[in-house]
């Protein structure tokens, strides 16, 4: 076990001494990545297939970068590492796949990490922050900036949310949504939404929201992406 953290550890640690470089030719370029993996996997079973991790870090050193760093390191890193582990010992992956975009508005960074899971399910993140002023960027500081007060942010997101629900269900006949609790699981939809869920500038300046919705299969629920406020 020791040996295989220690290859992990160097290997790491020389991804990412090579995209510090990357990271220092530009400040619009001023993310590196923590893992940038990718290669194809065959387990003892036969289960193969290709695999890709990239996960991401903010170039700054301040507390708020760092602790933005930590974060996505301690969600997103672990389940790298973890899928490294079962590779050396030869078992099944499950997690394929790592990505993430960075969506930038002046100095403000946006980072959206996605992550698949075997089952269907997708985890994501998004972290916001502000090379100018060196810190975190809040939901709130979003609201405040594109002028939305919480109440009409929340009115459009319900909105939105609820539509995609109606949509995502609208082949389910009668008696499969009364079996699977239709009007509860869209009760318990709506009641997940609030000022806790990451969300983020998009390339058009819009707002993306990270969503759960609950699913009549599988897992409880599954996260989405929701746009209550577009623009362009």
């Amino acid at each position: 076990m020791k040996k295989i953290c220690s290859t992990l550890l160097v290997l790491c640690l020389l991804l990412t001494a090579s995209s510090l470089a990357f990271a220092d030719q530009s400040q619009k370029k001023a993310v590196y990545e923590l893992y940038s993996v990718d290669g194809f996997y065959e387990d003892e079973v036969g289960n193969a297939e290709a695999y890709s991790f990239h996960v991401p870090q903010i170039f700054d050193d301040t507390p708020d970068a760092e602790a933005i760093n930590s974060e996505i390191a301690e969600r997103f890193g672990n389940r790298v590492e973890e899928q490294f582990l079962n590779m050396e010992g030869g078992y099944s992956l499950w997690s394929w796949h790592a990505e993430w975009k960075a969506f930038w508005n002046g100095t403000q960074l946006f980072l959206l990490i996605t992550a698949d899971e075997n089952g269907g399910f997708k985890d994501y993140g998004a972290y916001g922050y502000d090379f100018e002023t060196g810190s975190r960027i809040t939901n709130e500081m979003i609201l405040e900036q594109k002028e939305i007060s919480e109440e009409e942010y929340l009115e459009n997101l319900r909105e939105k949310v609820q539509f995609m629900f109606e949509d995502m269900y609208s082949s389910l006949s009668e008696e499969i949504r009364e079996a699977a609790g239709y009007d509860e699981m869209l009760e318990k939809t709506l009641g997940w939404l609030d000022m806790e869920q990451p969300m983020f500038i998009d390339q058009l300046g819009g707002i993306e929201t990270i969503v759960k919705i609950a699913s009549v299969a599988g897992a409880e629920w599954y996260y989405y992406l929701a746009t209550p406020f577009s623009y362009g």
